[in-house]
């Protein structure tokens, strides 16, 4: 099913208007409800001086200001504290499916930088995260979902096929060997390559996806390391967004943000969304 509740954090400050601008076209797509959540650390002083009241209805007025779409359902949340935590009860309270969040700035060798506030989200966000990186121009048309044939990657591409019915959906399985074992021989090469089958075939057995699902599915198998052949599939092919789980057999997988994971949720040009291990999708898949 296509996500219900979308929830949206803000601090009013510009580093969040692409995320803002695509929580509302996902909205308008999806019908769906879209929570806009302001976190304030310490209340201003400016504020208490006017009183509590008046200041929170400043606040969720300007929260309902940032949604011009009269069409979209919005509700306003306020809280105080660390931001991580604060999202993380509202994304509870109010029954979020989908959290979107930006990353705000680069680093000096121009990869995104995540910061600690999007890290703890996603380790402990039960909803998927979507991490906005590009202007809002259209609705997801190309669709990559990463694959290591484990059973959270299996969610992943059920995610991806839900949510986006009508884009183009790549599955991407990246496969790396030392090179000795395939330099001149061409059995162990043969054989890798049909164990690769056999285990892409059997893991789309188990996700158990309807058959038009399926049929409109592409999949790609590259050797190499997985950052690079999922950033040149990016790249090559105009990909939008890129549906990664959080958990995984592999380098794929981003519960403590490993070194390869931070690298592809940092240098991925696209928006990445995130998709968190669910208790029983290991033994479901």
């Amino acid at each position: 099913m296509t996500p219900r509740t979308i929830l949206f954090p803000t601090d009013f400050s510009g580093r969040c208007d692409r995320a803002r601008d695509r929580a509302i076209q996902l909205a308008s797509e999806w019908r769906a409800h879209l929570v806009l959540l302001h976190v304030q650390r310490d209340p201003d002083p400016a504020d208490m001086l006017d009183g509590l009241q008046a200041a929170e209805s400043r606040l969720h007025a300007r929260l309902r200001a940032e949604v011009a779409d009269p069409d979209i359902p919005v509700e306003t949340r306020l809280a105080t504290g660390a931001v991580s935590q604060a999202v993380l009860e509202a994304s509870t309270a109010c029954g979020a499916n989908l959290i979107v969040t930006g990353i705000s700035r680069h680093d000096d060798i121009g990869d995104f930088l995540i910061g600690t506030t999007v890290e703890r989200m996603i380790r402990h966000a039960h909803a998927p995260v979507l991490i906005v990186k590009e202007k809002t121009q259209h609705h997801y048309r190309r669709v990559l979902v990463a694959t290591d044939f484990s059973g959270c990657s299996a969610q992943a591409l059920r995610t991806a096929m839900a949510a986006f019915p009508a884009a183009e959906i790549t599955l991407v399985h990246a496969y790396h060997v030392p090179l000795e074992a395939l330099r001149g021989r061409e059995g162990p090469a043969a054989a890798l390559q049909a164990r690769i089958a056999y285990d892409l075939d059997a893991f789309l057995d188990r996700t158990d996806l309807p058959a038009d699902a399926r049929d409109r599915l592409d999949i790609n198998v590259d050797y190499g390391e997985v950052c690079e052949v999922v950033r040149n599939h990016v790249k090559l092919s105009e990909t939008d967004l890129a549906v990664i789980g959080t958990h995984g057999r592999s380098a794929l997988t981003v519960a403590v943000l490993g070194s390869t994971a931070r690298a592809l949720l940092s240098r991925l040009d696209c928006d990445v969304l995130l998709v968190r291990q669910q208790p029983q999708a290991d033994a479901a898949v």
